[in-house]
């Protein structure tokens, strides 16, 4: 299917913490993205049936005083699914919010993941970063809010798909737009250790060699461009 004849949404959440294995979602908001524009579709407060931590709290202003009375995620996840019916679902860290909810069956695109590959210049990559460096005049709720949020991600998305379509794609289909999103990303400066803001080829090998064997959860974008920096080196002598 061609990009042009996809429907988009853009799913947030805010939730109780970080950690699918305990956190529940308090907050979910879908806008739609398509041929005829940018459209809120739906948004809620959730009742996670479960104490929302303080640290939780500081970061969306959801308390429990809030989600008191609104319906449980079991109640509202029909209705949700009803509007991802084939559509390409899209957030900004699409790994963190795709963990907080079932499966869809659906396709994803990270937008983050899409910004860093499309503008490598820009002084950073989260949405509302994003919001101010290209000039989005967008009449969006507070920060931090899944209303505000996706409404932020949709413009950003809205800029994403042009700049693609103009300056990258061979093709306009959407299975190579999701394809390029989710392809590796190089990492230019070391962002962390001994060696941090370090460009990449004045890191010694060995401690590329050293960080690949014993560092177990490095970022995967990171570990290829360790990898491909070692074998580089290696194979030249």
């Amino acid at each position: 299917m061609s990009i042009q004849d996809t429907r988009f949404v853009v799913l947030d959440t805010e939730t109780t913490g970080l950690d699918p294995a305990v956190d529940k979602v308090v907050d979910i908001s879908l806008v739609e993205v398509s041929r005829h524009g940018i459209q809120p579709l739906y948004s809620t407060l959730i009742n996670p049936e479960r104490d929302i931590p303080p640290t939780a709290s500081a970061v969306h202003h959801i308390t429990q005083r809030d989600v008191l009375g609104k319906p449980t995620f079991d109640e509202v996840w029909p209705i949700i699914m009803g509007h991802l019916d084939g559509a390409v679902i899209v957030a900004h860290n699409a790994q963190f919010d795709r963990s907080m909810i079932p499966e869809t069956g659906r396709p994803w695109i990270c937008s983050y993941r899409l910004a860093r590959h499309l503008w490598s210049d820009a002084p950073g990559h989260g949405n509302q970063v994003l919001r101010y460096w290209l000039d989005l005049q967008v009449d969006a709720q507070a920060a931090h809010s899944a209303a505000g949020d996706t409404l932020v991600t949709a413009n950003v998305f809205w800029r994403e798909l042009a700049h693609y379509r103009k300056h990258v794609a061979k093709t306009r289909e959407v299975s190579d737009l999701i394809e390029y999103a989710a392809s590796p990303i190089s990492v230019t400066v070391m962002p962390f250790g001994k060696h941090k803001g370090l460009r990449m080829d004045e890191v010694p090998l060995s401690y590329f060699e050293w960080a690949l064997r014993n560092m177990t959860e490095l970022d995967s974008d990171l570990r290829i461009t360790m990898e491909q920096q070692a074998a580089r080196r290696s194979s030249a002598g």
